[in-house]
Parts: structure tokens; sequence; C-alpha cells
């Protein structure tokens, strides 16, 4: 009898893995459910289509008929509700029950809600296409927006209404945008960058009160300003993982915790991309990553082990900020010991080390290297004389 497969969620992790399973076991019973209304799509890519720069269009990467054709079973607008990890099988939204004999877990996560969201009609989050396409349009119309939220999204949403020149108000909590990443010099050449581009940079800023008329907020009160005017409102404060219709056990944070080898606590079930928590090989910890490139490749790790394999989860992820002429890159860790140059107006460099091994960095500009990096973080390399990376003639 062929193995029955079910895959819940189809982003970049659920995506991929549906489509290793086929590959290494053409006989394998294959179902994939998701809540969304079309087919796989690149996330990354809505950053270009909110700018107004992509035609939605190319940001798919499968239609319906991909799956047909790999005798994959695609259940849109399909949401499961609970999970029987003793009977093995799920429930969808409709009360039916679809047995398994390995499962998948790639749901991902949602926006979380601001503190002072009254459900307002001109308050946005985005994570999903239909998401995107009202932040397009909403920035298409308004005169004035405020974003909310100094991470990696926040400022994707910055530019969005920048570059549809909105008078955009960038609120960023924290002293620096990304403080995960970047000190002071590094960050300035990101705020100079956005400020390039239109956008108000408000550092050690959050709103205090929503001020509202008729269910839309017109201003927003920071205790030191009020921006009057406001037509809209973007908030990317951090994510919420989709797990409460499944019991494994989960970290505080209500992420899924997984080995190595991406397995769950409950047998033969699975968990890949951004709401995991995963021990890594490399960093010799827990931890947990949520870029495109990172959920593909767990994706792919968990397919092979669904199918009987015994492969750890070993990337090294990498986020990219494609807005300027000057590229930015992070990649693995930044929870070390941080040592930093600024080189110019345009190159930065930060190296994050534990323990004397190379954990993670930060690249803004000057990107030489690159992949020599993502090999010392693999592989574990240890240095004692650390500064030595922050020269430009190591990596000649």
């Amino acid at each position: 009898m062929p193995l029955k497969h079910i895959i819940i969620g189809e982003g970049a992790a659920g995506g991929r893995a549906a489509e290793k399973i086929r590959e290494r076991d053409e006989d394998a019973d294959i179902k994939v459910f998701t809540d969304e209304s079309q087919p796989l799509y690149n996330r990354i890519m809505l950053k270009n289509f909110m700018k107004g720069n992509l035609p939605a269009q190319y940001t798919r990467l499968r239609d319906e008929n991909w799956y047909s054709k790999r005798n994959i079973e695609l259940n849109l607008e399909t949401r499961i509700e609970e999970v029987d990890t003793e009977a093995k099988e799920v429930r969808d939204q409709d009360g039916n029950t679809h047995s398994y004999d390995r499962l998948l877990v790639a749901t991902g996560g949602s926006p979380r809600p601001h503190p002072l969201d009254e459900d307002y009609d001109n308050l946005h989050y985005m994570w999903t296409m239909d998401d995107a396409e009202i932040i397009e349009e909403s920035a298409e119309e308004a005169d004035r927006a405020v974003v909310i939220g100094g991470g990696l999204l926040g400022i994707d949403l910055a530019i969005a209404y920048a570059e549809h020149d909105a008078d955009t108000y960038y609120l960023i909590r924290g002293e620096t945008w990304w403080h995960r990443g970047l000190d002071s010099e590094g960050a300035e050449l990101m705020h100079q960058r956005m400020e390039e581009k239109g956008v108000n940079v408000m550092t050690e800023t959050e709103p205090r009160e929503f001020l509202s008329t008729k269910g839309e907020v017109h201003a927003v009160d920071t205790g030191e300003k009020v921006i009057d005017d406001v037509d809209s409102v973007a908030v990317a404060i951090g994510q919420e993982p989709n797990s409460e219709f499944i019991d494994v056990e989960k970290n505080d944070s209500c992420m899924i915790k997984t080995d190595s080898q991406l397995e769950t606590s409950a047998e033969d079930v699975y968990a890949a991309g951004n709401l995991v928590n995963y021990y890594s090989p490399v960093y010799r910890m827990r931890t947990d990553k949520g870029s495109w490139d990172h959920s593909e490749e767990m994706g792919e790790t968990a397919a092979v082990n669904m199918t009987g394999g015994e492969t750890d989860f070993d990337y090294v992820n990498t986020y990219g900020v494609g807005h300027f002429q000057m590229q930015f890159l992070a990649l693995g860790d930044w929870t070390g010991k941080g040592l930093s140059r600024r080189y110019s107006e345009s190159e930065y460099r930060r190296i994050f080390f534990r323990d004397d091994k190379l954990v993670g960095a930060v690249l803004i500009g000057f990107t030489k290297g690159q992949e020599k990096i993502r090999e010392f973080i693999k592989d574990g390399e240890t240095f004692d004389k650390k500064e030595r990376l922050l020269e430009k003639s190591f990596w000649e």
C-alpha cells in the first residue's frame, strides 16, 4: 500500500515538501491542505508587488495544473481544525477526516495584532497575497501613512508606501532598525537609505493612542508627536505561530519543537517553516529562523525523512533586503558576540561569534565572501584573531 502523506500548509516549506516527496516516491498518496485561495506564490516578491514594480502574476510559482500533473491532491481554502496524532487523522473545517501515515505541519504564522487595534478599517497587516493587494491599493491612495515595526517586514511596508509617494512615517520602538543584527553604525546606513526614499524614520517611538473616526485611524499619537491626517496604518510587529490545532510539544511562544531531523514529539509528525523551533547541529542549540530559503530547505529535509531518510537539518539561512543599490545580507545566527566595522557611507560588516566559532554575519554593501562565510558557519570554524575577518584583504 502506498504511504499516505498529508501536508498542512502550502508556503515555501509545504510546497517544497510536496515536490520532494513525489520525487522520492512515485506511488505515494500526497494531500496538501491550505486555507489560501491560490496555489504557491513567492512571498518574498510581494514587496515588489506592493511597491507597484511587479505584476501579481509574476509572484506565482505554481498553478493547480502543476499539482494534478504530479498526482498531488491540492485542497485550497481548506483549513485543518484538529489533528489526532494517535488515530493519525486530521479534521478539516467541514468535519471531514483524512488519515495519514506521515504528516507535515507547515502552517507558518499569522501577523501579531497591535494591542491598540480595534479592528480599524484602514489598519493593515501583511502576510498573504490578499494582504499585499489591500496594502498596494491603500498605498496608491494614501497621502500620509504610518508604518509600525522595526524588522525586515516593516521596512518592506515603509518602502512600499514611500514608493507610492505617500508621506510615510516609520515608527521603530528601539534605538535602531533591526536591532537584532545591527549596531548604531550599521543601522545609520539603512536609516539614511530609507530617508532618501522618502521615509521619515522615527526611532524610540511607538504609538500611545490611535485617534479614530468612523472606524478608521486618522491620527497616531506617539506621546511626543501627533501624526495627523493619516490615511493608512500598516503594522509588522512579529508573528504568532499557527499551531493551535495540534497537540505536540511547543515552546513558550507556541512554536512547534522538533529534533534535528524535524520530527515533533508525536511519531511520524514533522514540522517545517517559520513556526518551528528545532535543534540545530550547526549552532548546537535550539533555534528558529523564518527566511524563504530556510523554509524551503526545511520542507525538503522533512520530505526526505518522511520518506525513509535520516537527515539532519543543517542549513545556514540568509535574509536579504533589496530596496537599495547597496546590497543587504544577513547570514546565520545573530545571538553571539558581535564585532563590526563601517568602511564607508555604503559599506559595513558585522560578524558574530559564540565560543570562538563564527555563527553569523550582516553584510551591507561589501558582500564579498558570503559563500565562504556560510561554509565557515556550517563547518564550525573557530578564529582566535576574530578582527581579521573584518579586513577586506581577508576576503580577497
